[in-house]
């Protein structure tokens, strides 16, 4: 059941009523939230914009939700989206007992998962490389996510992140989807040492006491690493060890720090303006 943009409308005939708990539609949705397998074989996408720009990533679509209050939106957003996809009604109240405390989407989709992007998809492309070192607020990974397939970035490492799949929903719905368009490699910072031991990646830290200015990143003219760490902690001193480019953004006195999401649009900019 594979997800294609054609334009096909649906009558409400077409969508199947779930309106137990214990419908096994309903149970196979429990399942697939309640997964913590690193490898899953279905995540879930919320939301018609994320589930359009995961079909525009070759995202293969299992089958569509809708809860009861909102399936008139889903016949009016989805009607060019998986023609051939399975679509169901949930009742009201079997979507607030799947989902409990949860965020719970009006409109959501199963999908098949892709296989999870490894160190080496890396080295596919040819712009710079994103490693978020101990970065576990989802909102900013999303975000630079987002931000770093706008610049063209090779892909984003995400380092003890406290994720077990890239293919979390929450990092699904901060990315708007974006997240099945660009390689997004969760690692150990063990893991990702040894990578850069076998590819001697030219790393760059940003900090506000580095000696030279983000104005000099343009100079570079080989492939980076762009190393950002937590704005609680920074980067470690594993990954910090590597780093062989130093740069401060600038900013007005009295100003400590930026977002790790901001500073990472700031220095991919950097890169961008260089290049243009």
């Amino acid at each position: 059941m594979i997800g294609t943009m054609t334009r096909a409308s649906h009558a409400h005939s077409d969508s199947r009523v779930v309106d137990s708990a214990r419908h096994p539609v309903a149970r196979r949705i429990a399942d697939v939230l309640r997964t913590k397998s690193a490898r899953p074989k279905v995540c879930i996408i919320d939301d018609f914009e994320n589930i359009e720009q995961a079909v525009r990533g070759g995202v293969e679509l299992d089958s569509l939700y809708a809860t009861a209050s909102a399936q008139g939106s889903m016949l009016r957003e989805l009607h060019g989206v998986g023609s051939d996809v399975p679509r169901y009604v949930l009742d009201d109240g079997v979507a607030a007992n799947l989902f409990g405390g949860q965020k719970r989407s009006r409109m959501f989709a199963l999908a098949r998962a892709p296989k999870p992007a490894g160190l080496r998809d890396l080295l596919r492309a040819s712009g710079d490389i994103l490693v978020l070192d101990g970065v576990r607020m989802l909102g900013n990974v999303g975000a630079i996510t987002r931000t770093a397939r706008a610049f063209g970035a090779a892909g984003v490492v995400v380092l003890e992140s406290g994720l077990s799949t890239a293919l979390d929903r929450r990092l699904i719905r901060a990315s708007r989807g974006l997240v099945f368009t660009i390689p997004v490699v969760l690692a150990t910072r063990e893991r990702f040492i040894h990578f850069n031991e076998q590819e001697r990646l030219s790393l760059a830290q940003f900090c506000a006491d580095a000696p030279d200015s983000l104005h000099d990143i343009g100079r570079v003219r080989e492939r980076l690493a762009l190393v950002l760490g937590s704005e609680r902690d920074g980067v470690s001193e594993e990954i910090g060890s590597l780093t062989t480019r130093r740069y401060a953004i600038p900013m007005e006195p009295g100003v400590e720090s930026l977002n790790v999401s901001v500073a990472a649009g700031i220095a991919l900019h950097a890169r961008s303006a260089s290049r243009s």
